[in-house]
């Protein structure tokens, strides 16, 4: 998911090897030059030494620029691939997994904004190092093989430490993980927090405070030690200064010239060093990130790569009768020991323009209905069949014909359809319809994404179905946040206008007293059908529903 291809390798080492050839002109010009090479002390050097300068700064600005574009794209391209793939997820898995996942996952993509600017620095003091190293081997190997040495040894000791602190940076992550979940708590259960003083304090002191506690702790304790095996580096290559001013002399291992010459080289590469010791820190940081993309890439892997790609006017079908034929659904185990929730054998007909309403207990299938015909919820077994065919895609197709309003239904703060509110007529008939005209007295878009009264919102959520203007209206416990004039009016006017403009209606619902406007009732009890009556307008519906 977040690999350099091969042409941006190659693009990278184009630059690196120029890059580093001018860099390394620098030492050898200075090192001929502090030697008093005759031939490095011309007044022309000057100007070669000045326009190594201007070559390696332009050079650098335009791969910069190229890097920086080709950085950016990396990680605004993963973005979207995330979206998307959160978009294509099934509604179960996304339940299943959190939406705190999503954010943990963004935050580890930002950290490969730096992938590119860390692999540069890489090669660019890789090959740095390498070339000063066989400078030094020209001046003399035993020295070269004990600076070698001494430096191996300071950068083994390093890594070993770094090494270690990959579960440390993965359980902060985790931390992190857990504290997204406590936020999303907080929004979303604000009200309820608001309202007792034990649930708020538990959540403060028993949870978010330990938490952030730990974190603190570890986050302070891992980058502590980042610094400190920084310093290590630093002070080690002072150590190396040290052995080859004092000791090679010493032993006869250089002579006086070739000790400058190699204290330049040191200082001159302690940069490119540092910068592969502590680059190690970055390097740790991507491995945990791209373990964890990878995991969430698993977790929420589809197959369906067309996902936004369909071409909707082929698929545009009319509506006529859908069927489900031994349809069952189950929900994941938790455990072994756990007993699950599954619906069917479900054995069902419904026709165009119909009224059905779905009803039944707290907990006894009517929402899992809901979400499997909807298509939200993939069957385990059985058939949905589509205008009595056996057609390809059929949840797609049901889909195209479906427009729903949730019992959970959320008002978007942007217009994602394909029809505009301004200026638009049925938008204005809908407002006075569902007696919102006063509330929204603007056909413009900000007058509607706003804050609304949860019945208002289902009220907004509705227009916004009928103007998808779809054959089948899906209603789950929608008259539940009304109040009782407009849940009367609802039943009793909007329901027929919706009926008598061929609308096939599938609404879940508590209200018995009005059972009579529907064309069916449908009970669900543990899962199963327990009755589909047909109504009779003269009957008492609610004994014979409820009996």
């Amino acid at each position: 998911m977040l690999k350099l291809n091969s042409k941006s390798i190659f693009y990278l080492f184009l630059y690196a090897v120029p890059n580093t050839l001018l860099s390394f002109g620098f030492i050898y010009i200075i090192n001929n030059a502090l030697g008093g090479n005759p031939n490095f002390v011309q007044d022309y050097m000057s100007i070669v030494f000045v326009a190594l300068i201007v070559y390696t700064y332009l050079l650098n600005v335009i791969f910069q620029k190229w890097l920086n574009k080709y950085s950016f794209n990396l990680l605004y391209q993963n973005e979207k691939n995330v979206f998307s793939q959160i978009l294509k997820a099934p509604l179960q898995k996304l339940e299943k997994l959190g939406s705190h996942r999503f954010f943990t996952v963004i935050e580890d993509l930002r950290t490969f904004s730096m992938l590119p600017y860390t692999v540069t620095h890489t090669i660019n003091s890789l090959l740095m190092v390498v070339l000063c190293v066989i400078y030094m081997f020209t001046l003399s190997i035993p020295a070269a093989l004990i600076v070698i040495g001494l430096i191996v040894l300071i950068a083994g000791c390093y890594f070993i430490v770094m090494n270690s602190m990959s579960k440390k940076v993965t359980q902060l992550r985790e931390y992190n993980e857990d504290y997204y979940q406590y936020v999303d708590d907080v929004m979303k259960g604000f009200k309820d927090l608001k309202l007792s003083f034990f649930r708020r304090t538990n959540l403060m002191n028993r949870f978010l405070i330990p938490n952030r506690d730990k974190a603190q702790l570890l986050d302070f304790n891992i980058n502590y030690i980042f610094l400190s095996i920084n310093l290590i580096s630093q002070y080690g290559l002072y150590f190396v200064i040290a052995v080859i001013l004092f000791m090679f002399p010493l032993f006869g291992l250089l002579e006086q010239s070739e000790v400058i010459a190699y204290v330049v080289i040191i200082l001159f590469i302690s940069g490119p060093i540092n910068n592969l010791i502590n680059l190690q820190q970055m390097y740790t940081r991507f491995l945990v990130a791209s373990k964890r993309i990878k995991k969430f890439t698993e977790d929420f892997e589809t197959i369906d790569d067309s996902y936004f790609d369909r071409n909707k006017e082929e698929d545009t079908i009319s509506f006529s009768s859908l069927s489900f034929r031994d349809v069952q659904f189950s929900y994941d185990k938790v455990n072994e020991d756990a007993s699950v929730f599954s619906l069917g054998p479900l054995n069902l007909d419904i026709t165009k323009g119909e009224t059905i309403f779905i009803v039944g207990g707290n907990g006894s299938g009517k929402s899992t209905f809901v979400n499997v015909l909807t298509g939200l919820y993939k069957k385990t077994e059985g058939s949905i069949i589509l205008n009595d065919g056996h057609g390809e895609n059929t949840v797609e197709k049901l889909q195209d014909l479906m427009a729903a309003v949730f019992t959970d239904n959320h008002v978007f703060a942007k217009n994602y359809e394909n029809f505009e509110l301004e200026n638009n007529e049925k938008y204005e008939q809908l407002l006075k319809k569902m007696k919102l005209e006063d509330l929204i007295d603007t056909t413009k878009e900000e007058s509607v994404r706003r804050k609304f009264s949860k019945g208002q919102s289902k009220r907004v959520s509705m227009i916004f179905a009928l103007l998808e203007d779809k054959p089948i209206l899906v209603l789950d416990e929608w008259a539940a946040d009304q109040d009782p004039y407009f849940r009367k009016y609802f039943y009793e006017e909007l329901l027929p206008k919706f009926k008598a403009e061929g609308k096939t209606i599938i609404a879940v619902t508590h209200d018995d007293a009005y059972f009579h406007l529907a064309d069916r009732v449908i009970k669900f009890d543990y899962g199963k059908i327990s009755k589909d009556i047909t109504v009779d307008k003269k009957e008492k519906l609610s004994n014979k529903i409820w009996a």
